[in-house]
C-alpha cells in the first residue's frame, strides 16, 4: 500500500472526529441559558475522551496493519516490533495449562518441568521465528478501557516509539480523565464552563495531532525496520 494512502487514512481518522465535535459543539448556540450550556458541555467532554481514545486506537492499528502488509521478516524489524510480533508465542510459553505430552502421565502436575519444556521448545524454534513474516496482533494496542498516560506509553513502547523522548501531555490526559470520571460519578452536576472546556479541547486536539505526527513520521521513515531502507 502506498505511504500517502496510509497517511491519508490516519488523517481521515482525525478529521472526521474533529468535524463531528464541531457539529455537536455548534448546538450550544441553540441553548440560551448559561447553566444549561454548562450542563451540555458535560456530553462534549465525554465525546472528547471517546474521540481521543478511538483515534489513538485506530491510528496505531493502521500502523500495525501497514507493517504487516510489508511482509518483512522478524529479522528485518526493530526489537520492539519483533517482540510484539511474537506476542502469541510468548503467551504459549507462559500458558501453565500447556503440558509436554511426554510427561503428562508420569508427572502431570510438575509445573516447573512443563514450563521448562515450553521454554526449550521456544529456544529450539527461535531461529525459525526470525525468518518468519511479521504479523503483529491488533491486541497489542490495548487501551485497557481507560487510556491513561501510562497506558499510552505502554502502547508506544510496544510499537518501538521513543516514548521517553515524546511529549504525550500527561497533564492534559489526566485532566481529561478527571473531568470524564467526575461526570460519570455525578460530581460535576453543574457542568463545565466555556473557558474550562475550550482549554481542555484545545489541549486534547493538540495531543491527538502529536500522535498523528509521530505515526506518520514513522511510516514515512520506515522506523519499524532494524536498518531503514
Amino acid at each position: 500500500m502506498d505511504k500517502i494512502d496510509i497517511i491519508s487514512q490516519i488523517e481521515e481518522e482525525l478529521t472526521w472526529r474533529f468535524e463531528e465535535l464541531v457539529f455537536f459543539k455548534n448546538q450550544l448556540s441553540l441553548i440560551e441559558k448559561e447553566e444549561e450550556q454548562n450542563r451540555y458541555r458535560k456530553s462534549l467532554v465525554v465525546m472528547l475522551y471517546s474521540y481521543y481514545e478511538g483515534f489513538c486506537k485506530s491510528a496505531f492499528q493502521i500502523y500495525i496493519q501497514t507493517i504487516n502488509l510489508e511482509q518483512v521478516t522478524r529479522a528485518d524489524v526493530n526489537l520492539s516490533i519483533r517482540t510484539s510480533s511474537l506476542h502469541e508465542v510468548f503467551l504459549a510459553v507462559g500458558n501453565d495449562s500447556k503440558r509436554d505430552s511426554r510427561f503428562k502421565k508420569e508427572l502431570p502436575e510438575d509445573s516447573k518441568l512443563h514450563k521448562y519444556s515450553r521454554q526449550a521448545t521456544f529456544v529450539n524454534e527461535f531461529t525459525n521465528f526470525l525468518t518468519e513474516t511479521v504479523n503483529i496482533p491488533e491486541s497489542i494496542v490495548d487501551t485497557e478501557s481507560n487510556l491513561k498516560a501510562v497506558v499510552l506509553k505502554k502502547i508506544l513502547y510496544r510499537l518501538g516509539f521513543p516514548f521517553e523522548e515524546l511529549d504525550i501531555s500527561e497533564n492534559t490526559i489526566n485532566k481529561l480523565l478527571g473531568y470524564r470520571n467526575a461526570i460519570s460519578h455525578g460530581s460535576r452536576k453543574r457542568g463545565i464552563t466555556e473557558p474550562d472546556y475550550e482549554g481542555l479541547e484545545s489541549n486534547v486536539k493538540e495531543l491527538m495531532n502529536n500522535i498523528r505526527k509521530i505515526i506518520n513520521e514513522a511510516i514515512r521513515c520506515d522506523s519499524y525496520l532494524e536498518t531503514t531502507r
